[in-house]
């Protein structure tokens, strides 16, 4: 399977890479990044790539199998047109834009062509997230009365040492952990709930650094079918990352982390889940999804699902700017 790596400049992309270069029957075959240094970095990594600098002149050059894209968040539905637009298969990272109504134009191409567009959003791959995942589909969840979840990171000052400066401008990445964070806990809640979001009601704090950023935010999001749930995304934890999750429904009851833990049934019973856990969650996409694009399934997460997320944020973006709640 030959592959391409769009924008290696991006903090994610040298993640993918290690897990790429060491999958045999993946071959990395080109990198692209307008930025020399980030090249240079890349094609440590993959030292049999070719290297580009435009990846117009990549896609012009070389014929991958599947595209891994990464971008600036301004610039990911433009590359996205690209793609969709060459008939390329891909992955691109979250949120794929700004604006959930130009993302949902392309993704209506990408649908009518059949086309494989997978994201990672990978808090589905952790251990407790899946076996709720896997107890809806069976119909065995019960009916969703409460959600929370809270992922608090490290300062974004890492962003700046990532040589990802747009990290820190809204115009260019949102506000700050909603479109870095959000989608995850986003996604998780709308494919446990269901029903479409109706209303959205966001808070944010800018306490500790002093950026156009915020360093928190948060939103109260209500489904058409009773489900409430509240989303904390941050940069507020001095080092690493800070999960905690909780599922209340008409069955069953889970307070804990995302991946390992123990979910208590409304019968007396109990599910115990043994990962894996959540530092795999990148690992584990990289594999499903070479072998989802192989095997011709459809990834886990589309840009359908995306859309869906990016509705969500952007309605969190009005609430922050209108100051109270909002229609999704």
């Amino acid at each position: 399977m030959k592959l391409a790596v769009l924008g290696v400049g991006h903090w994610h992309a040298p993640g993918y890479l290690d897990d790429l270069v060491r999958i045999p029957e993946a071959e990395v075959i080109a990198l692209s990044d307008p930025c020399p240094e980030a090249v240079e970095r890349a094609a440590a990594q993959a030292p049999r790539a070719r290297t580009y600098a435009d990846y117009r002149d990549l896609l012009d050059a070389e014929a991958p199998d599947l595209v891994f894209a990464h971008a600036p968040h301004d610039e990911m539905t433009a590359l996205a047109v690209e793609l969709v637009a060459r008939g390329l298969p891909f992955h691109m990272e979250k949120p794929m834009g700004l604006d959930w109504r130009a993302l949902d134009e392309v993704a209506r191409c990408a649908m009518a062509q059949g086309l494989f567009v997978s994201l990672p959003l990978v808090t589905r791959y952790f251990g407790v997230a899946s076996r709720l995942l896997d107890l809806r589909a069976e119909g065995a969840l019960g009916d969703p009365l409460y959600f929370s979840f809270r992922l608090f990171a490290g300062p974004p000052q890492r962003y700046l040492d990532m040589h990802v400066p747009w990290m820190l401008d809204p115009a260019r990445a949102g506000e700050g952990p909603l479109f870095n964070f959000g989608p995850h806990a986003t996604d998780l809640f709308l494919a446990l709930t269901g029903p479409q979001p109706r209303r959205v009601t966001a808070w944010a704090t800018n306490a500790l650094y002093g950026l156009a950023i915020p360093d928190l935010v948060g939103y109260l999001v209500e489904a058409d079918g009773g489900c409430r749930g509240v989303i904390e995304v941050s940069y507020t934890t001095p080092a690493g990352y800070q999960r905690y999750f909780s599922l209340t429904t008409t069955t069953l009851d889970y307070g804990g982390a995302a991946d390992i833990g123990v979910i208590h049934l409304r019968d007396g019973g109990t599910m115990d889940v043994d990962g894996p856990p959540g530092d795999e969650g990148y690992h584990t996409y990289v594999r499903d999804c070479l072998r989802r694009f192989a095997a011709g399934e459809p990834p886990l997460v589309g840009m359908e699902q995306m859309v869906a997320v990016l509705r969500v944020l952007n309605a969190a973006q009005r609430s922050l700017r209108e100051g109270g709640p909002v229609e999704v």
